[in-house]
């Protein structure tokens, strides 16, 4: 009561002498009362404030103009570089934003203004200061602008998927059909700029911090995953691309010269896990929607799914290593560590694809996938396998002339790896049994290929057995 009474007082004092100052003391004290809503860390499950801020009718009558004011101002003057106190205001406007749209009822009106607009322009340019890498930079304090780019894919966020059901899906909390006909409020209508400024924060991104990249890809995820209309249009040609490209450099960890220590690591990255949630977001709304809505087709993004998923790991080092160009020294050279790391990722991609059918037409994605000849690739995958094993196998002899200490670790390395190949084996096969379960169609379209034909006996075998089993 206190601070309504307060935020009265204060709102009077700007109205009658019309000081930014007063209307920044305003902010404060409106965002400090509801601090809990400002949940703007996409990693955490959802939660629901205990005070829901209040609607927009029971706020100041022209506080939206003054928004609106104040946020062009800070627009207009952000291309010169903003001061650190109109670097404050901003963020202070983009807060009180994230925290009115809390209450879902305000969703629509903010997102139909100009708002987004304006905050989408101020974060390309501040996506374009954090990629840029010089001397002078190197010595600025970053903090400010990292703060407002995270906040700002939060309001996104608050706009576009109101009910949190990216994060539901994050946490491994599936909301079921009851749940989402219970959504009351729509998602915004999702503004023009989104495509070209989600494509243009990934252009020549190689110093920009993967958290942020992390952000982006929650805020794509929370898109498709809030509002089918906006995910049709969220999903293009040039949005398949960066999934593809992000995805495609996971393969290779990070490249940049200060961060060499990523391309020993054996654990997958959390860019490629978020990279994979979206696209499995994307095939089954893409599935939910007939062909004159989609910008893209189902079987476009599996073409590019399962050429990934067969690349050859020295090709794609040597084509990387090819088109690097480091500042310091030259690119690492890439150990076991890596490898393993390669086959993680394509047991993620496999098991993926079992998450694909969790959906309610799932005869139609199986004859998708059978025409996209999903039966070649993953025996394809199979074979490589073995021919991975086998070149390890080979490597492993050359190396007993090393010191012990050095043989130790290649045969605990050798160990590892091995394990992977029998996990990644088993996430094909399981893989493949998905398509078939329940398809008469995709038994009789699983015919002996001459891909497949050298171990496609043990593998059909298999595959049948554990679908009669089902």
């Amino acid at each position: 009561m206190a601070s309504n009474e307060r935020l009265y007082e204060v709102w009077m004092l700007y109205c009658t002498k019309r000081d930014p100052d007063y209307f920044k003391i305003w902010l404060e004290i409106f965002i400090s009362s509801y601090e809990q809503c400002l949940d703007v860390d996409f990693e955490k499950p959802p939660s629901r404030p205990e005070e829901v801020p209040p609607v927009l009718t029971l706020l100041p009558d022209n506080i939206l103009q003054v928004l609106r004011h104040q946020l062009l101002q800070c627009v207009q003057k952000a291309s010169d570089g903003l001061e650190p106190e109109q670097q404050n205001l901003a963020l202070l406007l983009l807060k009180f934003l994230i925290i009115i749209c809390r209450n879902l009822s305000n969703v629509e009106e903010i997102g139909t203004c100009s708002y987004i607009n304006h905050i989408i322009t101020m974060t390309t340019l501040y996506i374009q200061q954090l990629k840029s890498r010089t001397k002078e930079k190197e010595m600025m304090d970053h903090s400010q602008a990292e703060d407002f780019v995270r906040h700002s894919l939060a309001f996104c966020e608050s706009l576009y998927d109101p009910y949190r059901n990216w994060r539901h899906r994050t946490s491994r909390e599936q909301l079921g059909t009851i749940e989402r006909g219970r959504q009351k409020y729509k998602a915004a209508p999702l503004t023009v700029e989104f495509v070209p400024f989600f494509y243009q924060c990934f252009q020549e991104s190689e110093h920009l911090k993967e958290s942020l990249k992390c952000c982006l890809l929650h805020l794509f995820g929370a898109i498709v995953a809030g509002d089918q209309r906006n995910a049709l249009l969220a999903i293009s040609p040039a949005t398949m691309e960066v999934l593809m490209r992000v995805l495609a450099d996971s393969y290779m960890g990070s490249c940049s010269s200060d961060e060499a220590e990523d391309w020993e690591s054996e654990a997958v990255s959390r860019m490629s896990l978020l990279t994979l949630g979206c696209l499995r977001e994307v095939v089954q709304c893409l599935l939910a929607s007939s062909s004159d809505q989609r910008q893209v087709e189902i079987a476009s993004v599996l073409e590019n799914y399962f050429k990934l998923l067969n690349s050859d790991p020295v090709a794609v080092v040597a084509g990387k290593q090819q088109q690097q160009q480091p500042a310091k020294g030259q690119v690492p050279t890439l150990g076991r560590q890596w490898e393993i790391r390669f086959v993680a990722l394509q047991v993620q991609m496999l098991d993926t694809i079992r998450d694909m059918f969790l959906c309610s037409d799932r005869p139609v994605l199986q004859a998708i996938f059978l025409n996209s000849n999903c039966f070649e690739h993953l025996i394809r995958l199979l074979q490589n396998s073995k021919l991975v094993n086998a070149r390890c196998t080979a490597a492993d002899k050359d190396q007993k002339d090393l010191t012990n200490n050095r043989l130790q670790t290649g045969e605990r390395d050798t160990q590892v790896i091995q394990g992977r190949l029998d996990s990644l084996a088993v996430a094909t096969i399981k893989a493949l049994t998905t398509v078939m379960h329940k398809s008469p169609a995709a038994k009789v379209k699983s015919a002996p290929t001459p891909v497949g034909r050298g171990i496609w006996p043990l593998t059909l075998s298999l595959v049948l057995l554990e679908v009669s089993s089902c």
